[in-house]
């Protein structure tokens, strides 16, 4: 009995973007190429130009794809929970380390290190999340410089330390992360 052929199911926009996005945590900007991708994702490379103009923009969704999920969302989400504003920073914590998120930040960063678009990119969302996080320390009483630096320590520790110190315990990292809370809101 012979095999019946499947249709694959359609690609959408948005599998072209996060397939892109794996090839660009794995080797960089560099590696995303239409060819990979369409390998892939098992489909020819005509596929990729039905959703598509050029490479160019797909990785202008990549970065927007970002912005959207490790930003907006996110701050969508928290805002919807109607926290008081330390809940609000711990609670920002939880969910920035939820999605695997300093992964991704370090990949995007490093993109932008050679990319003048993805510069300007990673500035805004830095400039929009620093404000975000500059209120909620406002909020809580700190004014000017003090509630700056304190957003500022925030953003770094929540970005980066889980890709510097990924060999901790749960334990550690819960400890760590309730005394980083204190000494940012005390």
């Amino acid at each position: 009995m012979a095999q019946m052929n499947r249709a694959k199911p359609r690609l959408t926009p948005a599998d072209w973007v996060n397939a892109g996005i794996d090839l660009l945590v794995e080797g960089g900007v560099a590696a995303v190429s239409i060819d990979r991708i369409a390998k892939d994702l098992g489909v020819t490379r005509g596929s990729f130009y039905h959703h598509f103009k050029d490479r160019e923009t797909l990785l202008t969704e990549m970065l927007e794809y970002w912005v959207q999920k490790w930003t907006y969302r996110i701050f969508e989400e928290i805002t919807l929970l109607d926290l008081d504003p330390a809940t609000t920073l711990i609670t920002l914590i939880k969910m920035i380390r939820g999605k695997n998120a300093a992964l991704y930040e370090a990949t995007f960063r490093a993109w932008a290190l050679h990319d003048p678009i993805a510069r300007e990119v990673v500035c805004r969302v830095d400039n929009e999340r620093l404000s975000v996080v500059r209120e909620l320390f406002n909020a809580l009483g700190f004014k000017g410089l003090d509630a700056e630096n304190r957003a500022r320590l925030f953003l770094y520790y929540e970005m980066s330390e889980p890709t510097m110190f990924a060999e901790q315990t749960p334990e550690k990292e819960t400890a760590l992360i309730k005394k980083r809370h204190q000494l940012l809101t005390g």
